[in-house]
Formats: C-alpha cells, sequence, structure tokens
C-alpha cells in the first residue's frame, strides 16, 4: 500500500510540474525575444548594431522612453552586451565569440547621430554617454574608421518597430505571473494535489481492509459440518 500511495502522489506531481516547466519556458522565450526594430519618433532611442563586419547582419532594436546611458539603451533595445576583464564592451549578443583576450585591431566602436544625420564617432564610452529620445546610437565591430553601413533615416524606414512596448511589459507580467511551484499559486496547487492523493490512498487502503476482514470471518467465522468439535 506504501508503493501505491507513493505512486500515486509521485504521478499527480508530474501531471503538475511538467506543463508548468512548458510554460516557464515559454515565458522565457519571449523575454529572450531579440530586438524589435527602429523607434516612432520621439519615443525612444533607436540602436542600430552592425554586425556585418563578422558575417552577420544589421540589427536595430528600440530603446523605449529616456536611457541613462548608452549602455542602457544598448539592452533596453533588446542586446546583450559582454564586458572584458577591463569593464569595456566586448560582445554583442555574443559576438564575437569568445571575446577577444587581446587587441587584433578590431573592437565595438560607437556612434551617435541625429535623425536623418550621418554617423558621428563618440567622444565617450558607452557608460558616459547620455542618449536623448528620438535619437540613434550606433555599433559596429571594425577598426573604428566607419559607423554602421545603415544611415538612422534608412533604418527607421526599412526597419521599424514591430512591437510596442506595451508588448515587451506584457510578456514580462505575463512571465512573472505565471504559476511555478516556486510561486505561492504552484505551491497551493501542489499541496492541494498531495492532499487528494492521500485521501484516495486511505479510502483505498479502507476499502481493502474492509474486504480482507470480510474474507477473514467467512473462514475462521462459520461451523463446519466436518468439524470434529461439533
Amino acid at each position: 500500500m506504501r508503493r501505491t500511495t507513493a505512486g500515486l502522489c509521485c504521478s499527480l506531481l508530474i501531471a503538475l510540474l511538467v506543463p508548468i516547466s512548458a510554460s516557464a519556458a515559454s515565458a522565457g522565450a519571449r523575454l529572450a525575444a531579440p530586438a524589435s526594430g527602429a523607434c516612432s519618433g520621439q519615443s525612444g532611442v533607436t540602436v542600430v548594431v552592425d554586425l556585418t563586419d563578422l558575417g552577420g547582419d544589421v540589427e536595430v532594436g528600440c530603446a523605449h522612453g529616456s536611457a541613462t546611458t548608452g549602455r542602457a539603451a544598448l539592452t533596453d533595445a533588446g542586446f546583450r552586451a559582454t564586458n572584458d576583464a577591463a569593464g569595456m564592451i566586448c560582445a554583442i549578443d555574443s559576438a564575437p565569440d569568445p571575446c577577444p583576450t587581446t587587441f587584433a585591431g578590431s573592437y565595438w566602436s560607437y556612434w551617435s547621430a541625429a535623425p536623418g544625420a550621418a554617423w558621428m564617432a563618440y567622444a565617450v564610452g558607452a557608460d558616459a554617454s547620455h542618449p536623448v529620445p528620438g535619437s540613434f546610437e550606433g555599433w559596429r565591430y571594425n577598426d573604428g574608421a566607419a559607423g554602421p553601413s545603415v544611415l538612422p533615416a534608412t533604418a527607421q524606414v526599412e526597419k521599424p518597430a514591430t512591437a510596442p512596448a506595451t508588448a515587451a511589459a506584457e510578456d514580462t507580467r505575463e512571465a512573472s505571473e505565471s504559476p511555478t511551484w516556486t510561486t505561492p499559486a504552484g505551491i497551493g496547487i501542489v499541496v492541494l494535489l498531495l492532499g487528494a492523493a492521500l485521501v484516495a490512498a486511505r479510502r483505498h487502503r479502507a476499502a481493502a481492509a474492509a474486504v480482507t476482514g470480510s474474507d477473514a470471518h467467512g473462514i475462521g467465522g462459520t461451523d463446519s459440518p466436518d468439524d470434529p468439535r461439533g
């Protein structure tokens, strides 16, 4: 009977946790969505990351609202920045991979532009810059001689934003509210299922005991006509 109870509890837990894990994985996938495109008007800072020198494409994202620094704008636009030992950005979205440990002539050059203007190399690093809404931030992995191959005006026309800020906020809200076994809702469901399993096991044990008692009474409690003691 102990094996029956343990097996039932295990089955119920598996039935609960498998769909919850799938839901959490789905939420994680939504949060890891790529850059969504250029900002509209003055709604935020448009970030252009040129990966063509590394065999990739030109990616465009929007950092909605006001970004405190260039690094903040980069990450808010959907890109992942990796630092080297000196705290400098050595990779964006894992490119190059791994981060160079020695300088070989190329690095992530950092640029800015006003709407419709040409790229201008920043005189400060991304941690010290203060981009304003409506402006453009550019990144290109090269020797610093040229900015991103897509001009700001082209990026805004050809790569407009495909998902508004509210969609990203909704994804974040859904991910935070999705029931997992570590949330109060998930723990409550686990407790309820375990309680149901224990009740079912006790009822099964009681029914089995009743059947066993009935059989015992039928065998030992009825006189046999061949009983020599009669």
